[in-house]
């Protein structure tokens, strides 16, 4: 009876030991591919897409794969800065669709975003819990921007934000 619970036990210890590695190894692998340089970035905005609930594949490759710049593809400014809060809601983004996730930096209520150096090293720390494929943008003195791009959370490693933690566009984080 010992002997049973004794190897047992060994199995479990071997077991989780060998767990514990493969995790570490991925965690690792994963850290190392999660870093990149901030960049200038632009939003491509596909126009129908905000009016009509749905869109041909081929007017949305020409927008977002092709990037032919039309009245139906519009090419949006976007601020360059570093949010330190976020918010994760819901919003039509079609006036026909129904509700779809946001991520929304709201500086009505939260931080306004820092600007950021072009060129400073970060570490991608973190994404949107609900997976958000669109933006909410809400800055006094302009008006509401919903955009079809993500943001990433990010730390920054150099340069004269360094140690600054927040969200940014997902585009303006060149991954290394």
């Amino acid at each position: 009876m010992k002997v049973k619970l004794l190897v047992l036990f060994f199995l479990l210890m071997l077991f989780s030991i060998s767990c514990s590695s493969s995790e570490t190894a991925e965690t690792s692998q994963e850290q190392a591919s999660l870093s990149g340089i901030l960049q200038s970035t632009k939003v491509l905005v596909q126009t129908d897409e905000t009016y009509f609930s749905s869109v041909s594949r081929q007017e949305l490759d020409d927008c977002f794969v092709r990037r032919i710049i039309s009245n139906k593809c519009i090419e949006r400014k976007v601020p360059l800065s570093i949010w330190p809060e976020m918010e994760e809601t819901l919003s039509n983004y079609s006036r026909s669709a129904g509700k779809v996730q946001f991520c929304s930096l709201n500086e009505f209520k939260l931080e306004p975003g820092i600007p950021f150096e072009i060129g400073a090293k970060v570490e991608i720390i973190g994404a949107a819990s609900n997976d958000c494929q669109k933006t909410m943008l809400l800055r006094p003195g302009t008006a509401l921007l919903k955009l079809p791009t993500s943001i990433v959370k990010v730390r920054v490693l150099d340069g004269k934000d360094k140690g600054l933690e927040g969200w940014t566009w997902a585009g303006a984080v060149k991954r290394e």
